[in-house]
């Protein structure tokens, strides 16, 4: 899937499964920004990692550095996408859905 913003920024799911997500958003020079998303189910303790990569249009770079809530990870993830298209944040949300479903389970 790849969707572009009224701004010309095209969004897209590069990757998707049980355990990660991983989505961008390339500006009109072809620059990305990627948000990645781990899910990583242990004994007793489930973790979430995200990492947002803007290096290479100029932005902060962020990451969680501890143990992120589902709620922290979907705010974190809307403030990146905040101009994206609607179809890509319906399809975006269910791919971290996907994701999540493991984490979910098994609490």
């Amino acid at each position: 899937m790849n969707l572009s913003d009224r701004k010309g920024h095209k969004f897209g799911i590069f990757q998707k499964s049980d355990a990660s997500c991983v989505f961008y958003k390339e500006d009109q020079e072809g620059n990305q920004s990627t948000f990645n998303l781990f899910v990583l189910p242990k004994e007793n303790e489930n973790k979430i990692f995200a990492y947002i990569d803007n290096s290479h249009i100029g932005e902060k770079i962020w990451h969680s550095d501890k143990k992120i809530s589902i709620n922290d990870t979907i705010k974190a993830f809307n403030e990146w996408a905040v101009d994206a298209p609607i179809l890509f944040e319906l399809e975006a949300h269910k791919s971290l859905s996907h994701c999540f479903r493991s984490f979910m389970i098994q609490k």
